[in-house]
């Protein structure tokens, strides 16, 4: 009668020739169990692990959704006066990125591991986003600038551009620190929005 051989980590029934157990993956060679090879994957994919691509999908199109809500909001106290164009821009972006945030945490989150990887996945994805837009206005209104400049510096005459030359050198833009500040409060105000937003989702999950 054969001897019967069982996993030492789960029990499962084994032959001989197995050298990973097929139902909880430990090593019947080297004695490792399957959490610790786990731990030795790369930064990459142990985030792949904690992360779903369509939840984070759809928490996008919730940002999008809370986008025009936040926008027609914040619009009222820009409409009186309140807050200037700026903070309506960036209340609303953050205003977004906390309720999409929010559906992250509360339907990708298991337990407590799965908070800071879902997080950085979110956050990545949102600075990416940003930064896409961004780059694209940037690089449309370059283009437009250099068009529209090559054009009337073409068309204007030597004798003209050297007193309007003079007269705009002396002029230096001043910095405006209050933009400076809500820029940088910005850039802080994301990642804090987003942490706070998918803790509280994952909370309510516990509820």
């Amino acid at each position: 009668m054969p001897i019967k051989k069982h996993c030492p980590n789960c029990g499962n029934e084994i032959t001989y020739e197995n050298e990973f157990c097929t139902e909880c993956g430990y090593d019947l060679i080297n004695k490792v169990p399957n959490n610790v090879l786990n731990n030795s994957h790369g930064f990459f994919d142990n985030l792949s692990e904690k992360v779903n691509i369509f939840v984070l999908i759809f928490s996008f199109i919730i940002f999008g959704v809370f986008l025009f809500v936040g926008s027609i909001f914040w619009s009222l106290f820009l409409s009186n006066g309140s807050i200037d164009f700026i903070t309506y821009l960036l209340l609303t972006i953050v205003f977004s990125v906390f309720f999409a945030s929010i559906f992250v945490g509360y339907c990708a989150c298991k337990d407590n591991s799965y908070v800071l990887p879902n997080f950085l996945a979110y956050i990545a994805g949102i600075y990416a986003a940003l930064l896409s837009i961004i780059g694209l206005i940037f690089t449309f209104l370059w283009g437009l600038i250099s068009v529209l400049s090559s054009i009337f510096s073409s068309g204007s005459s030597s004798a003209y551009s050297n007193p309007y030359q003079s007269a705009t050198s002396s002029v230096t833009p001043s910095a405006d620190l209050s933009f400076i500040f809500k820029i940088i409060l910005f850039i802080l105000l994301i990642p804090i929005a987003s942490y706070a937003g998918i803790y509280l989702g994952y909370s309510l999950r516990d509820i």
